[in-house]
């Protein structure tokens, strides 16, 4: 990705292709939107398609329509998303974690740490009526010797504003103090029965919120 006053991404074409996919206030379509971002930024379709998908009859964009419009409005839950992009039948590998059966913030910083590109959903902590999706693209954090303490997670978020001169809108940060905090402990290898670590959702866009990983998805293009 190339940063500068749009994110973009250099295709086979000559100029850069923007990246950013920015939700509306009506629908419920951030998995949508977060699989639109991930496919333009591994060059499996193009934007242009992409921003016109539900009248198209053919191709890529046409395909991620067809099995993405039923949520377009209502959203959807972490299965059905691995479940529809498998459908699709493209050069992808997709490895998911769910926090029903597995831990899902430490695989999600480790993937990140390695280079990968990580859907994220989460959900408020407060009332749990806030489930949203956001693509991860990195991490920060400190590096003391040869130890990382990674303090958050970058996030390509579509209900936030265009990046600007940044490969990310928003972040999960971990709080300093308290439960799930980054100074809880142990840290990244929870226990069975330890805490939920929670997250501060941040963006210029809203007021920080509190918030729960409910599932890390690491996408690859396998061709």
């Amino acid at each position: 990705m190339q940063t500068g006053h749009a994110l973009t991404v250099q295709q086979k074409r000559e100029e850069p292709v923007p990246v950013f996919m920015q939700q509306s206030v009506l629908d419920a379509s951030c998995g949508t939107h977060m699989l639109a971002m991930l496919l333009v930024i591994l060059g499996l379709a193009k934007a242009s398609a992409l921003h016109d998908m539900s009248r198209r009859k053919h191709g890529v964009a046409a395909a991620v329509w067809t099995v993405m419009s039923p949520y377009y409005f209502t959203g959807i839950n972490p299965k059905d998303w691995t479940d529809e992009v498998n459908r699709l039948g493209l050069p992808l590998e997709l490895t998911a974690r769910y926090c029903i059966e597995h831990d899902v913030d430490a695989p999600a910083v480790k993937w990140l740490m390695q280079g990968d590109l990580v859907a994220i959903a989460f959900a408020s902590v407060k009332h749990h009526r806030t489930k949203h999706w956001a693509l991860a693209v990195g991490v920060e954090g400190l590096v003391v010797g040869q130890s990382h303490f990674p303090q958050r997670i970058l996030l390509l978020d579509s209900g936030g504003a265009e990046p600007c001169f940044h490969a990310h809108n928003a972040r999960l940060r971990l709080p300093d103090a308290g439960p799930g905090s980054r100074r809880a402990k142990p840290g990244w290898h929870k226990e069975p029965k330890q805490k939920l670590i929670i997250w501060m959702h941040e963006s210029e866009s809203w007021q920080p919120e509190a918030v729960r990983l409910l599932a890390a998805i690491r996408v690859r293009r396998t061709s």
